[in-house]
């Protein structure tokens, strides 16, 4: 009985280890009779990159780190290799490989590329309204940190886009949970949402329809006053918007002359500025490649 299973378990053991042989023999081979010297391999890489031959250029790549571990191009062959993953949407492997190039390169020049790249991990994961929005936030803080500790870089004008756009969606994710208590009939609980979108995201296109619904709440509660305060700050940023206009009427109530331009004046309100910026795949891809032809 259990001479079968052994000799069967002696012939598996034996057939791996001639696999893995022939496979260890192969990667030798790979090293082995390589004819290129460092430059050439990273150009052979970039070739295949460009014609989208991603696993043969990773190949070029490795071969590039083994045999010529301090080679300067080795560094930006690092860096290629971090962009295929991305490519190849292997964000984890993308974004090891950029925290090991600023581990071993912390003076490099390319040190913002890398951070860049690494916060796109994050950015390219961000899900829709209705999941969590950890990956926003981890992406704000590290495109946060690019701008105060590389103040100027080829990245800024994008970064820059690229957190109004996640401002934007972190405030729409809290106005889906400010309309749910809303629904529900829970203005105290919708009301936590929607002041934070106000405290902490008064550039976001969202801001607006905020106003209103803040406003509105507070005049159902009846805090007339603090309605007051909301609808000032409405209508002197968005006078012709549709939401101020809904305001106008709830508030008329409240006494507010139509002949009044800027009875809004005297609540002091604040100026806000909404920037409305879309996302462009192809602008991240352009901006990520740039650093490393």
């Amino acid at each position: 009985m259990f001479k079968p299973i052994l000799i069967f378990f002696i012939f598996i053991t034996i057939s791996c280890s001639q696999d893995d042989d022939v496979s260890n023999n192969l990667n030798e081979n790979l090293y082995n009779d390589n004819t290129s010297n460092d430059k050439e391999l990273f150009e052979k890489a970039n070739e295949f990159l460009k014609d989208e031959e991603y696993e043969l250029a990773l190949i070029e790549l490795d071969k590039l780190e083994v045999l010529f571990p301090n080679s300067d191009f080795n560094k930006k062959g690092l860096l290629t290799s971090a962009y295929i993953y991305f490519l190849k949407e292997e964000y984890e492997k993308s974004r090891a490989i950029s925290e090991n190039y600023k581990k071993y390169y912390p003076g490099s020049n390319d040190m913002v590329y890398a951070n860049y790249l690494e916060a796109m991990t994050y950015f390219i994961m961000i899900k829709k309204t209705n999941f969590s929005q950890q990956n926003a936030i981890i992406a704000r803080e590290k495109f946060n940190f690019i701008l105060n500790a590389y103040p100027n870089s080829n990245y800024e004008i994008d970064i820059i886009t690229k957190i109004q756009l996640i401002e934007n969606i972190l405030a729409n994710h809290k106005l889906v949970t400010a309309k749910f208590y809303l629904d529900k009939k829970n203005r105290e609980a919708s009301l936590i949402y929607l002041k934070e979108i106000f405290d902490k995201h008064k550039d976001s296109i969202h801001i607006v329809e905020t106003l209103y619904l803040i406003t509105e709440s507070y005049f159902i509660i009846n805090e007339k006053e603090l309605a007051r305060k909301y609808a000032a700050i409405l209508a002197y940023n968005f006078p012709d918007s549709i939401w101020y206009g809904k305001a106008y009427k709830l508030l008329n109530e409240l006494e507010i002359n139509e002949v009044e331009d800027k009875w809004y004046e005297k609540f002091n309100p604040i100026k806000i500025l909404v920037r409305d910026r879309e996302n462009n795949n192809e602008n991240d891809k352009k901006t990520l490649i740039q650093a490393i032809e």
